[in-house]
């Protein structure tokens, strides 16, 4: 390793997967489990499991709190957890064996951040390591997927990260991922901790980047962007009842890429971007 190897911000190393198998995928961002807590909807979580287990090109992130390990100080109370850390971790990890190996990235949620800040035990870092050096950022990663199509190659640039703060109007919600998209310069962008379902465009014109000529007419292109608020699995019961949040959207956006030319037989390949609820 150089010198400036070496030197530079791991957190800034961009975490990659070939999938030029395929022209299309679908992206599930998993998060906000919350297991171990009660009211969690364990058959609304396996049934995205198992979606993404029974298509070949079907991939996941997985986003934070997905174990709730509440605390003295925590919202969630501590006595109403159903079981300890450690039962919940292994209870995730089991969930998770079956798709290990379509898992692109593990973060750190809020709730794992306060196991660790406490006793220095980072349960998601051992997750990654026990389904198999999957990659961790724990406080967030850019990623990139290269799909291919008739010997084309294109990548789709991501960053995904738990979150952060308080939110109770959607337009709070969807400012925190507007925010995000100004500090990163991606196509699509995955927050979580909101426990909200959301999808949201920010489209911007640009000039072009490759085969200039001013010898004719240059005209501006539009960067896509697509902005991702996953959901929550929490039934309306405990503090989010109490405290009058609303109930939470079961589940979480399926986000569709997909490799295409606009104009028949001509070499203009691009990533086309969408999601559903």
């Amino acid at each position: 390793m150089t010198y400036r190897e070496r030197q530079r911000n791991y957190e800034d190393q961009i975490v990659t997967k070939d999938l030029i198998e395929f022209s299309k995928i679908y992206l599930i961002p998993l998060a906000d489990w919350h297991l171990g807590a009660t009211g969690v909807a364990l058959d609304v979580i396996n049934g995205y499991i198992d979606w993404i287990k029974q298509r070949p090109n079907a991939f996941t992130i997985l986003n934070g709190d997905l174990m709730n390990c509440a605390g003295k100080t925590t919202s969630a109370e501590l006595f109403d957890d159903l079981v300890t850390p450690d039962t919940a971790y292994a209870q995730v990890r089991a969930m998770l064996e079956p798709i290990k190996d379509k898992i692109i990235m593990i973060t750190r949620g809020n709730h794992e951040e306060m196991v660790y800040r406490q006793v220095g035990a980072d349960y998601m870092m051992r997750l990654a390591y026990d389904l198999g050096d999957i990659p961790y950022r724990p406080n967030g990663g850019m990623f990139g997927i290269r799909l291919g199509k008739n010997n084309h190659r294109r990548v789709l640039w991501g960053y995904a990260t738990h979150g952060w703060g308080g939110a109770r109007t959607i337009g709070a919600k969807v400012n925190k991922v507007e925010e995000l998209a100004k500090a990163v310069n991606v196509q699509c962008y995955i927050l979580s901790h909101d426990h909200t379902q959301n999808v949201h465009r920010l489209n911007q014109k640009s000039p072009p980047r490759s085969r200039i000529s001013f010898k004719r007419p240059i005209y501006q292109k539009t960067d896509r962007r697509i902005l991702i608020n996953t959901g929550g699995f929490i039934e309306y019961v405990g503090y989010v009842r109490r405290k009058g949040y609303s109930p939470q959207d079961m589940g979480t956006p399926r986000i569709l890429a997909e490799l295409k030319t606009t104009q028949k037989g001509a070499e203009d390949y691009h990533i086309s971007l969408h999601a559903s609820m």
